[in-house]
């Protein structure tokens, strides 16, 4: 074994260290944060959806127990069935988007690892001035397509994917989207 030395930021280095080492490319961090932010925003939408056509089924049941409004009831459970078929489209779109099919056994894997993480990326969001909590993601979609597009992805940019994700958990997001 070789002599301690420091290393260029004044740390002191062994030789059996091999120095730091960060898993994948500068693009592929990108990439890798758009991805566990695309699904943040996508498990939020999909969350919202389904509490409003829960409460608007809860208030059809309302309207007809209660008022007895037949009328009201049929149109609240109809558009509580609309919410819930946006919700099914929404879902299958990011389904597609984020190739969860190609990725099949680990797609487990990386549900779990996108749901351990999602705290962290919120809180993020929440540091570059983006809307960052489950009732104001939505928005941030919105943002993404209309007009304040571009001002959103600047403040995207400033998204620093090793604040929001613990190294271990972000090297086990590259070899598992890596790998495939």
């Amino acid at each position: 074994m070789l002599p301690e030395q420091p290393g260029d930021d004044g740390e002191w280095l062994s030789a059996d260290d091999v120095g730091r080492y960060e898993q994948g490319s500068p693009i592929s961090r990108w990439a890798l944060a758009r991805y566990l932010v695309g699904r943040a925003i996508g498990e939020s939408v999909g969350s919202t959806l389904l509490t409003v056509a829960v409460v608007l089924l809860a208030l059809a049941a309302v309207g007809q127990w209660v008022i007895h409004s037949t009328l009201l009831a049929v149109l609240l459970a109809i558009v509580a069935v609309g919410v819930l078929l946006i919700r099914g489209v929404l879902r299958a779109v990011l389904r597609r988007l984020t190739e969860a099919d190609r990725y099949g056994p680990v797609e487990t894997r990386l549900r779990a690892l996108v749901s351990d993480t999602r705290g962290d990326v919120l809180r993020e969001l929440r540091r570059v001035g983006l809307p960052s909590h489950t009732i104001t993601l939505p928005i941030l979609a919105f943002r993404l397509i209309g007009r304040r597009r571009k001002e959103t992805v600047v403040r995207l940019r400033e998204f620093d994917i090793t604040q929001a994700v613990p190294k271990a958990r972000l090297d086990e997001l590259h070899m598992l989207l890596g790998g495939r």
